[in-house]
C-alpha cells in the first residue's frame, strides 16, 4: 500500500487517482464506512480509500492523535477540549473517547514542549 513520500507529504489513493497532500494541511480525518474523508485547512475534503488504521501507521505522533474510533486529529489545530470532545480551529467539534483523555493531554503537552524547544534554537 502507499505510504508517506517524506514526513511532510502524504500519498493517498482516491477514487479519482493518487493525490499528494501536505501533512500540515490536514485538520482531521474521519472514517466513513470503509473509507475516510480528510478535512484540510482550506475547507477542502479528500475522499480516500483507506481505513483509519492505515493513517495511524504513517502519520507521526504526537502531531496526529486517534481521539475516537472514527477520528484522527492534527493536534496542532486543537483550540481546547473537555472530557467528551475536542474543539478544533473554526469551532469544529470532534468527539473524544473516555479512555483517550489522558493520552490527549500527554500529546498536547509534548507538542507544547517541542514548540518551546524549537523557538529556543
Amino acid at each position: 500500500m502507499e505510504s508517506v513520500i517524506n514526513p511532510q507529504i502524504l500519498e493517498v489513493r482516491t477514487y479519482r487517482g493518487i493525490k499528494y497532500i501536505p501533512v500540515i494541511r490536514i485538520i482531521y480525518i474521519k472514517a466513513e464506512k470503509k473509507e475516510s474523508v480528510i478535512h484540510l485547512d482550506n475547507n477542502k475534503l479528500v475522499n480516500a480509500r483507506y481505513l483509519l488504521k492505515w493513517y495511524s501507521g504513517v502519520l507521526s505522533t504526537p502531531d496526529f492523535f486517534r481521539c475516537h474510533n472514527s477520528y484522527i486529529i492534527n493536534c496542532k489545530y486543537v483550540d481546547c477540549f473537555c472530557s467528551k470532545e475536542i474543539i478544533l480551529v473554526n469551532n469544529i467539534h470532534i468527539p473524544l473517547s473516555r479512555n483517550k483523555l489522558k493520552s490527549l493531554k500527554e500529546n498536547l503537552v509534548e507538542i507544547q514542549l517541542k514548540t518551546i524547544s524549537d523557538t529556543r534554537e
